[in-house]
């Protein structure tokens, strides 16, 4: 009967042990190798995936257009607040016509969509792709159109607001860097300065040197400091309690801006843009670099793209300290003539000085995509990839992305947001969509996290600290898987 009974303990202990054992087991290897292992059993659950990448440290959001990033409740909510308008037929939100308010006949008043459900379930599905319908309109009409809907004079009025959303969203999310895409030069640069600049040509050539010296007489860049970010940045600091007795953890978010520039405009104006985001980015350390937005397929930005480039060459040379980053390759197979496809990233390093490319969606398409891919290598220029935007603009995703080609050639990827309120996403959604349509490994997401930080404007003191500090949080991180 002892035997028997030792026998019987023996078959209890045996699980007890095999369980005592498994943490040893589980801790083989060093940390990184864990959380590596951990990654690859979760991979295909999408609900432990994002909680894990919702928690992983991330280096930075490198390509974030700061009025598509807020999401409509927002703007609908600024709007209400401050008594604007939304159109009854398109749905936009308007400013109220001075001294007699919204419009019966067209309008409604913004305050009207909190206690209306229906109206606030359009208005959101309106200003993003939240059930966006296919089969009704391209993802890219939709994608534009939600532009319109919220205005820029709200989204103008409301930047600090805007500032305050996005730094606590990034935050929230572990996210260590923050530059945003931002119109920070409000109408002068825009509309007023172009009506007054006279385009002038030498020998055949735009005379770059001349128009430059003619808006700065015209005192285009007396402000040595944004005015508009000052007014900014101290409503989002109110609202966060920056500087305060208990600050949110969004203010250690470093923030940085870059300055927009509306391409598809006429050519004085986007020279008097471009003149004024370099001067600005000279004197004001927050503005880091500038940028070309607008679809890349519209006729002017097609037409223009070589003047464009030669127009920022011109610039480089007169402030070659200040980094650069340029949408392009933003394209896809029959959205432009084929002799456009694969041209605009080469002209955009070569003569455009980039050392980062926002989408880059057509490199394969160069005539020798290999050696544009070693030329990225080479001048260490990186390539920021927004899977959402890529999705619902261009129809781009998985092995049709050019993803996997940038990692495989050793180019620099930074994994971005592009238009987060838009594309009802946030960075964590970004690098699931990217962990699922390429199999990403945990090295190759660490890699990026990192290099989307390595590949940020900070300036280069305040750069290492800031890579130091994602290093050690990596180090927490990974002793908890």
């Amino acid at each position: 009967m002892k035997a028997l009974r030792f026998l019987f303990l023996a078959v209890l202990i045996a699980p007890l042990a095999a369980q005592t054992a498994a943490p040893a087991k589980k801790s083989a290897g060093s940390a990184e190798q864990r959380t590596a292992r951990y990654f690859d059993s979760i991979k295909g659950d999408p609900i432990l995936l994002r909680q894990f990448l919702y928690h992983m440290p991330k280096g930075g959001d490198l390509h974030n257009h700061m009025s598509g990033a807020v999401y409509a409740e927002s703007y609908i909510e600024w709007a209400a607040k401050d008594g604007w308008c939304v159109e009854k037929a398109t749905l936009n939100i308007v400013r109220p016509k001075a001294g007699s308010g919204c419009d019966k006949a067209t309008e409604r008043p913004a305050t009207d969509a909190l206690t209306d459900p229906g109206l606030y379930t359009e208005m959101i599905d309106a200003m993003s792709v939240r059930n966006w319908n296919p089969a009704q309109r391209s993802g890219q009409a939709q994608f534009f159109a939600t532009f319109g809907r919220f205005d820029m004079g709200l989204a103008g009025s409301r930047f600090g607001s805007a500032f305050a959303e996005l730094r606590r969203r990034n935050a929230a999310q572990n996210v260590h860097y923050l530059e945003l895409i931002v119109q920070i030069d409000g109408a002068r640069a825009l509309i007023e300065a172009p009506k007054k600049l006279q385009w002038k040509e030498t020998a055949g050539k735009p005379d770059f040197a001349a128009m430059h010296h003619q808006l700065a007489a015209d005192g285009l860049f007396q402000e040595k400091r944004s005015s508009i970010l000052d007014k900014a940045e101290a409503a989002m600091n109110a609202a966060l309690g920056c500087g305060g007795p208990k600050p949110e953890k969004a203010c250690d978010v470093p923030l940085r801006y870059q300055c927009q520039v509306l391409r598809a405009f006429p050519r004085e104006s986007v020279f008097a843009q471009i003149a004024f985001c370099f001067e600005l980015a000279n004197s004001d350390p927050r503005v880091v670099t500038l940028n070309l937005v607008q679809p890349e397929d519209w006729h002017v930005p097609v037409r223009d793209f070589d003047l464009h480039m030669r127009m920022i060459d011109y610039f480089h040379r007169q402030f070659p300290k200040m980094k650069i980053t340029l949408h392009a390759g933003e394209l896809v197979f029959g959205q432009v003539p084929p002799e456009v496809l694969g041209t605009h990233i080469p002209m955009s390093i070569d003569m455009g000085h980039a050392v980062r490319i926002g989408h880059g969606t057509d490199v394969m398409h160069y005539p020798r995509p290999a050696d544009l891919l070693q030329e990225m290598v080479a001048k260490k220029v990186a390539v920021e990839i927004s899977p959402s935007s890529s999705k619902f603009i261009l129809g781009l995703e998985g092995k049709r992305h050019p993803f996997r080609h940038y990692l495989k050639a050793g180019v620099p990827v930074a994994i971005a947001t592009d238009d987060e309120g838009v594309a009802r996403s946030d960075l964590t959604n970004e690098y699931v969509q990217a962990v699922e349509q390429h199999a990403l490994t945990y090295a190759e997401v660490k890699k990026i996290s990192l290099d989307s930080l390595a590949y940020g404007f900070l300036p280069d003191a305040e750069k290492s600290a800031a890579l130091a500090k994602l290093r050690a949080v990596f180090a927490e991180f990974e002793k908890n898987h």
